[in-house]
C-alpha cells in the first residue's frame, strides 16, 4: 500500500471515529440537559457530562486537524494551531483521567459511606471540584509554554505532539500525573467497593451445616433458629419504619404512622434482632435544626445504601476507566519505546493514534448500552417524548 493510500485510509477511519464521538457526546449532553432528574439527582451524571464536554472540545480542536492532515498528507494549519492541538490533547487527557478518578471516589462514598457522601458531594462542592480540575489541569497542560518541552509535528502520526525524546522528565511527569496516580486511586476505590460487596454477601449467606455426626435434635434447633431470623427485606422495612416513625413523632409534631408491619415480621424482629439492627431504636428526639437535618440524612442513607442501581452505576464507571486505560496505554508504551529505545514504530504509532481518537467516542456508548438509566432517558430523547 502506497503512502497516499495509507494516509487516506487512516484519515477515513479517523473521520468515522470522530463523527461517532461527536454524535455520541452531543447526544449525551442533550439527554443530560433535557432530563432534570439526571442533572439534579446524582453528581455522577455531572462528572460524566464534564467528560463529554472535554471530548467534544477534543474532537473539534484535536481530532479534526489530525483528520485534515491525514487526508491531505501535510500540515497546513500553521504553528499556532499546532500549539493549540497539543495543549488541548494534553488537557483532555488530564481532565478525563482525573474526572474518572473522582467518579471512582464518588462511587466509593455512595456505596460504602452514604452519609459522608451527602456531606462531600453536594451541589456546590461538585461545582468547586470541577472548577478545580479545569484550573489545575490547565496549568499542567501549559508546561510546554513555560519552556518545559518542545512541540513538533509528527509526520507518521499526522498530529502535533511534544518532542518526548528530548523531554524525558516531562514524559515521566505526565505519565505519573495522567495515568499512574489517577488509575491507582480509581483501582483502590473499586477494590474497596468490591470488598464491601463481598462482605455483605458473606453476611447474607446462612451458616454452613455442621458435621454428619451431629444429633438430629441439634439440627432441628439450628433449623428453627434460622427460621426465626428475619429476612433481608424485613430488616430494611423495619429500619425504615423506625426512622419514619421517629421523624414524624418527634420532629414533625404529627401522630405516629400506622403500624404496617405484619405480625410475622414483628415476631421475627423480636426473635432475630441483632445489636446492629437496633442502633436507631432508642434515639432521643432531636433538639436542634442541625440534628434534625442529620436524622433526615440518615433516613436517606438507609434508603440508598442497598440500592442495586448504585452498584450497577459503579460498574458503568469502572468500564469507563478500563476503556480509558485501554485507549491511552498503547500511546504511552509507544512513546517510551521511541524515547528510550530510539526505535521508530510507524505501525505502533498509527494504532496508538486510532485508539487515542477512539477514547473520545466510547464513553457515551458505554453509558447508553450498559446503564439502564441512561438508556431509558436516551430513548425518550430520541423519540421526542417528554423528559423525566
Amino acid at each position: 500500500m502506497s503512502a497516499t493510500a495509507a494516509s487516506l485510509a487512516i484519515g477515513s477511519i479517523l473521520s468515522v471515529v470522530g463523527l461517532a464521538a461527536l454524535v455520541g457526546n452531543v447526544l449525551l449532553l442533550v439527554v443530560f440537559g433535557r432530563s432534570r432528574r439526571l442533572h439534579t439527582s446524582s453528581p455522577t451524571t455531572c462528572l460524566i457530562a464534564n467528560v463529554a464536554v472535554v471530548h467534544v472540545l477534543a474532537v473539534l480542536l484535536c481530532n479534526v486537524p489530525t483528520i485534515a492532515a491525514a487526508l491531505s498528507g501535510v500540515w497546513a494549519m500553521g504553528q499556532a494551531m499546532c500549539l493549540v492541538q497539543t495543549f488541548f490533547r494534553t488537557l483532555a487527557l488530564l481532565l478525563q483521567a482525573h474526572t474518572l478518578s473522582v467518579l471512582a471516589f464518588e462511587r466509593y462514598l455512595r456505596i460504602c459511606r452514604p452519609l459522608k457522601h451527602e456531606e462531600v458531594f453536594s451541589g456546590t462542592v461538585v461545582i468547586i471540584i470541577l472548577t478545580g480540575l479545569w484550573f489545575c489541569d490547565t496549568i499542567i497542560a501549559l508546561n510546554p509554554f513555560y519552556g518545559w518541552g518542545k512541540i513538533l509535528f509528527d509526520q507518521d502520526g499526522y498530529t502535533c505532539d511534544l518532542d518526548w525524546v528530548k523531554s524525558e522528565s516531562l514524559l515521566i511527569f505526565t505519565t505519573l500525573v495522567a495515568l499512574v496516580v489517577p488509575m491507582a486511586a480509581s483501582a483502590a476505590c473499586y477494590i474497596a467497593i468490591l470488598g464491601r460487596k463481598v462482605l455483605r454477601l458473606r453476611k447474607r449467606v446462612s451458616p454452613a451445616s455442621t458435621t454428619e455426626d451431629e444429633s438430629p435434635s441439634q439440627n432441628q434447633e439450628e433449623e428453627q433458629g434460622n427460621n426465626n431470623q428475619e429476612t433481608y427485606a424485613e430488616k430494611l422495612r423495619r429500619q425504615e419504619y423506625r426512622l419514619q416513625k421517629l421523624l414524624q413523632t418527634h420532629e414533625m409534631g404529627s401522630k405516629p404512622v400506622a403500624e404496617k408491619l405484619p405480625q410475622e415480621v414483628k415476631r421475627r424482629t423480636r426473635e432475630g434482632q441483632s445489636e446492629s439492627d437496633s442502633e436507631f431504636e432508642d434515639l432521643p428526639p432531636p433538639r436542634t435544626e442541625i440534628e434534625h437535618s442529620r436524622r433526615e440524612a440518615e433516613l436517606r442513607a438507609w434508603k440508598m445504601r442497598y440500592r442495586p442501581r448504585e452498584v450497577a452505576l459503579a460498574k458503568t464507571t469502572l468500564l469507563l476507566g478500563v476503556a480509558f486505560l485501554i485507549c491511552w496505554l498503547p500511546y504511552f508504551v509507544v512513546t517510551y519505546v521511541e524515547s528510550y529505545a530510539l526505535v521508530s514504530t510507524t505501525a505502533g504509532t498509527l494504532i496508538a493514534l486510532v485508539l487515542v481518537h477512539l477514547s473520545t467516542a466510547v464513553n457515551p456508548y458505554i453509558c447508553v448500552v450498559h446503564s439502564h438509566k441512561y438508556k431509558r432517558h436516551c430513548r425518550r430523547t430520541l423519540s421526542c417524548r417528554r423528559a423525566l
